[in-house]
Order: C-alpha cells, then structure tokens, then sequence
C-alpha cells in the first residue's frame, strides 16, 4: 500500500510569537530524523503570516518535505465554494483560476514548490476540481473509492483520497493516557487498511488543534464575516505543553516508518506514480467497455476509459471503426434540463455526440446520454438494442461520493450564501468523467500512457 503524512497548516490569526507557530517546522524536523517526508497543505494566507513575520526557521524545516495549497484564504468569506456555487460551469471555472493562482504562487514563492490544491472544510466543487488541473495541479481529499483503488480521475484530473478511517491524533498529542490508548491499535488499522486498498494516507494533525481550544474558521461559522478587528484568536487548552505534544508525535511517526506493508510517498509522489493516463487504446478495449455498459445497464467506466470517454469512441466506431484509438478530452454536459432530441437509429446518436465533443469536448445536455451509450454499446457488439436501466449517478461509487460531497453542507463555516443544489448537480454532470488512476505498471500493455492531455479532437 502506497501511504503518505499529511498536516493542514492553517492559522494565521494566533500572536506571531505563539508557539503554535513553531510546531510544523518541529514536526517537519521529527519526520525529517525519522526518515519520512511529509505533505505540509499550506493555506496561502499562512504562508505570506510566515514570510512576513519572517519565520525562516519554520519555512525552511518545511521546504525539506513535500509542500500544496490549502486553498489560498482558507475558510475567509466568501469561501471558493460559496462563490463557485452561485455561478455556472465556465463562470465557476474561471473564478476558480482566478482565486488559486495568487496561492499556488505564494507558496511555490516561500516554499520552492507547490504540488496540488488540498481539501478545506468543506470548500469542494466540480469546477475547482477542473480548474486545478488546467493550472497543473491535482486534487488532494477525493470523496470517491471505487473498490480497492482511492486515485481516481475526475473532471480531467488526478484526485487523492484523504484521511481513510480514524487515525486521527489532533487533540491527543497532547494527553499522553488518551493519545496511548489509540495509538496500540495503528499497527492494526494500517494492516487492515494494506489488505483493503492501494493507498491510504495518514493524517498528521492540524498543528493549531493539538494546542488550541478551537479552529480559527469558528470566526466565520454560519457564513459570519465580522470585521478583522473582531477576529478571535485561538486560545490555548490550559495546560497544554509542547514538549508532550512533540514527545507523543515522535512515537507516531517512529511507528510508521517501521509499517512493513507500507511504501512511504508523497503528494508529489503519488502523482508521478498515477499521474500517467491512457491516451491511446486498442479496440478490443472500446469493445471491453461496450460489455461492460450492457452488463450494467446503463453507463459504465472501465479501468482504461470513463464513460464519457466509452460513449465518444463508441460513437466514432459507429461512424469510423480503426484499430488505435486516441483518447479524447471529454467532460460531463455544463447543464442539467430534460432531453429534447431523438434520434431514429444509432449512426444518428453517434452523428450527434462526435459533433457535440468535437465542437466543444462536452457531451450534450440535451441528448439522454444514458440510453444513447446504451444503444451505442448494442450496436458495437451485434445485439439488439435496449433501454438503460441505470444512469450515470448509479455508476460504482457515486453513491458513496455523493454521500460525502452532500455532507459538506454541514461545514460550519457554510452560510446562507452556499448552494449546495449546485454543487451537487455540477458533480453528478461530471461523474461522465470518473475512472479509477493506476500505477503505470497496473494498465494492460497494449494501452498507451501519457502525461499530457491529447487535442481537444484527437481523431487519428
């Protein structure tokens, strides 16, 4: 099992001179001793606190070990997920960018690097997702798992699941009793979670939660927006001592290092060993996902190819049949609304979905993609055609996702301003796009890896 550990870097309100602020340069230090590296989520306006009350000494603990963005403002409002929410596909996008690019640049400037955007509270979107990827960042806290694997791609992007089960130290760093009684049972969870998936990763802490008595967001809950002169500083738990909190993360990484089913990485890491994707692929392939989506009933992603990207080459088999196929830049359709065109045989879908994705690279909204990939797999394969019983929300692991992604209402910092319906209709659109990420060695040889994305029409 690949695994990784992760810290959310987060406060920028406490007293420049608290202790809160040394603690990720001495935990980068512990990991350091130990051997392992760690991903520092660093949310933008944090980074630009420490470079300004030059605390080079923590930057620099930092920059041995692998480092992303938290978001830039973190949870200051509007969240990007309030304002992604109140804007369509492209217009949500294109805030997205223009939000981000200020915190990649920041903490490539104080760090030396920045390997992907990371998941805060609840500030999640279709369109950040994408809008990532176009800037060359992948996407850490996915909400899918489909089966063993936790990388997926989604929205033409490389997601990394986050914390997976409850391996979660915070507050008990700092209480040597309760962090003991948790602590007897890592070797075992890390076991069952080595038999159960190909990656997992280990959450460090929130490094301000081990010592303070709440999170700095608790000044915008409810979507608040109090002047900064009203903003509380996080206070400490009495009695809190560093040298515990320090003393008891030490023993927790010293027992990682030792897991013998675990290969240590990175954000980074991670990303060169998933980060390649098929581009080419052999028409037994096309066919493969054809069974696939009449055995399901309706769409269906593969190892190889997501539905979006079946329908399309299902579709150009229909018109054009050839032995190598590149794979194209498919997205979801940009709107939801009922289907308003019919087709009379399967040359008239193909004829349709090839010009709609050629023209734009989205699927059409107005067309029933369920039945139209359906229709399109019969045809690919002699059967007579069917109706779809099933549709892309039914897909392995959307329900589970969709349950994740429905939670994030329940982030406090969430106002009235937030519309999750959104939200969630932008990530139902875009489950065209899911498919499992592999390991390059874990693809069928004959299929075609690559890093980039092909042309937009990639027809050869």
């Amino acid at each position: 099992m690949h695994s990784l550990i992760y810290f959310d870097v987060e406060d920028s309100f406490s007293h420049p001179g608290s202790p809160v602020h040394r603690l990720p340069g001495q935990f980068a230090d512990i990991l350091h001793a130990e051997g392992l590296q760690g991903s520092f989520h660093i949310i933008g306006e944090k980074a630009r606190f420490m470079e300004r009350h030059r605390q080079q000494d923590v930057i620099d603990a930092i920059r041995r070990h692998d480092v992303s963005l938290h978001y830039d403002r973190g949870s200051l409002p509007p969240t990007t997920a309030t304002e992604v929410s109140n804007l369509g596909w492209f217009d949500g996008v294109e805030r997205v960018m223009f939000r981000e690019r200020t915190g990649f640049d920041t903490i490539e400037r104080v760090f030396g690097r920045c390997t992907a955007l990371t998941q805060h509270g609840g500030t999640f979107a279709a369109q950040i997702v994408y809008a990532v990827g176009k800037m060359g960042k992948p996407y850490f806290y996915s909400p899918f798992q489909l089966g063993r694997r936790n990388v997926v791609w989604y929205a033409n992007n490389l997601m990394f699941r986050g914390l997976h089960g409850d391996l979660y130290f915070d507050t008990l760093y700092r209480d040597t009793a309760a962090f003991d009684h948790e602590f007897t049972q890592v070797d075992g969870r890390i076991a069952e979670l080595a038999r159960t998936v190909d990656y997992s990763p280990m959450f460090g802490c929130h490094p301000v939660i081990t010592m303070m008595t709440e999170f700095p967001c608790a000044n915008f809950f409810g979507g608040a927006a109090p002047p900064r002169a009203q903003w509380r500083v996080p206070t400490p738990v009495p009695g809190v001592w560093v040298p515990t909190i320090l003393a008891n993360f030490r023993r927790y990484v010293h027992a990682l290092a030792k897991q013998p089913d675990v290969s240590w990485t990175t954000v980074a890491g991670m990303t060169e060993i998933y980060g390649q994707r098929p581009i080419i692929v052999g028409d037994h392939a096309i066919l493969a996902g054809a069974r696939a989506v009449i055995d399901q009933g309706g769409p269906a992603y593969t190892d190889v190819l997501s539905a979006g990207e079946l329908l399309y080459l299902l579709a150009r088999r229909r018109l054009q049949q050839r032995d190598r196929c590149d794979v194209p830049q498919v997205m979801g359709p940009t709107e939801s609304h009922p289907p308003v065109r019919s087709f009379a045989d399967a040359e008239a879908i193909a004829t349709a979905i090839v010009d709609a994705v050629d023209a734009s690279s989205y699927l059409p909204a107005d067309i029933d993609l369920a039945n139209a990939i359906v229709h399109l797999a019969c045809a690919s394969v002699g059967r007579d055609a069917m109706s779809a019983t099933r549709t892309i929300t039914d897909l392995p692991g959307m329900d589970t996702a969709m349950e994740r992604i429905r939670s994030y209402r329940d982030w406090p910092v969430h106002g009235p301003a937030y519309r999750q319906e959104s939200i969630l209709m932008h990530a139902e659109l875009q489950a065209w796009t899911l498919k499992p990420a592999m390991p390059a060695s874990d693809y069928p040889p004959d299929v075609t890896l690559g890093r980039q994305l092909n042309p937009m029409v990639p027809w050869r």
